[in-house]
């Protein structure tokens, strides 16, 4: 299976590069969906960035579960129910959406992508098998630092400029934070949390903690794996909630949630969110939110849209 991949780190450096099949031993890179197996590469070369561009879009895009406002707050209040009874602390569901849009320019729209979301990990990529998707994701779930490895505990959205953090944000991204301490403490080292702090991410804006290890002799690949899901993408405990997200959600991710790994020269693993997959008729965009006891039906459905309405924004017609 090949890859055609161009991205841009927060960073500012960036690359273009196709990719080749390979066994996990040799690979450099790692792709993974939010649920199913992962697929990993090896280097094939330098992309035609030309090239690349001219054959943007792949099939026709037939159905999806595109929920309107009241199927999509039925869904949270079964979730609310749920976290209310104890079964969960919470649960991120998501819904997709389709754009009917036959003129959208995919090369012009990853440049718009660059500019509204500098921040961000900004991506393009093509596999036959996997379809041709775009996203700016903001979420690193592993990468290498000085002293070892650090992961991000991202969680919480309010529209940008924002005065103060409700309690039901501050609650999710302490969900977050403290799974991803457990789960980076089981491979030993020394743990520590930065200080909490606003990321901004386009017209939203996020709670962010860097939880970092120092950690030497394990394995990237053993991390990347036991860290995701995150509760970011899934909820706490996550084995009730990927059961609850799959009783709810009535579409498949894909590549949605799942992650982007880099693992030479150091690692760089981003988890896959702000995406949109593009087809010959349209584009399909992705988003959800964290759902905890204190969540409104009504917000949480409004905050999906100013996502999603980002990345519509972000779009560059021909």
């Amino acid at each position: 299976m090949m890859l055609e991949l161009i991205v841009q780190f927060p960073d500012g450096s960036n690359q273009a590069q196709q990719w080749t099949s390979c066994p996990l031993e040799e690979s450099t890179l790692i792709l993974r969906g939010f649920e199913g197996e992962r697929h990993t590469y090896k280097s094939a070369g330098t992309l035609d960035q030309d090239v690349f561009w001219e054959s943007y879009k792949s099939e026709v895009f037939s159905a999806g579960s595109d929920m309107d406002a009241p199927v999509y707050q039925h869904m949270l209040e079964q979730a609310i129910n749920a976290i209310q009874q104890h079964d969960l602390h919470k649960v991120v569901l998501s819904r997709d959406s389709f754009l009917e849009l036959k003129n959208a320019a995919p090369k012009a729209t990853f440049e718009s992508l660059r500019a509204h979301f500098p921040q961000c990990t900004v991506f393009a990529l093509k596999s036959r098998e996997l379809g041709h998707w775009m996203g700016a994701s903001p979420e690193i779930l592993l990468e290498s630092v000085e002293e070892g490895y650090r992961s991000m505990s991202l969680a919480g959205t309010r529209l940008q400029g924002g005065s103060v953090w409700g309690a039901k944000e501050l609650d999710e991204q302490k969900f977050v934070t403290k799974e991803i301490h457990r789960t980076l403490k089981e491979f030993g080292g020394k743990v520590t949390r930065g200080s909490q702090e606003t990321f901004p991410a386009g017209p939203v804006e996020h709670l962010l903690t860097w939880v970092n290890t120092d950690v030497e002799d394990a394995v990237p690949v053993d991390m990347l794996e036991a860290l995701h899901p995150t509760p970011a993408v899934c909820g706490t405990p996550t084995e009730s909630a990927k059961e609850l997200i799959e009783d709810l959600e009535s579409y498949d991710r894909e590549l949605y949630t799942g992650y982007l790994a880099f693992t030479e020269p150091k690692v760089h693993a981003t988890v896959l969110l702000r995406t949109m997959k593009w087809y010959t008729n349209g584009i399909r965009f992705f988003a959800g939110g964290g759902i905890t006891k204190d969540s409104v039906p009504l917000n949480e459905w409004m905050e999906t849209e100013y996502k999603i309405s980002a990345l519509k924004d972000a779009v560059i017609l021909e």
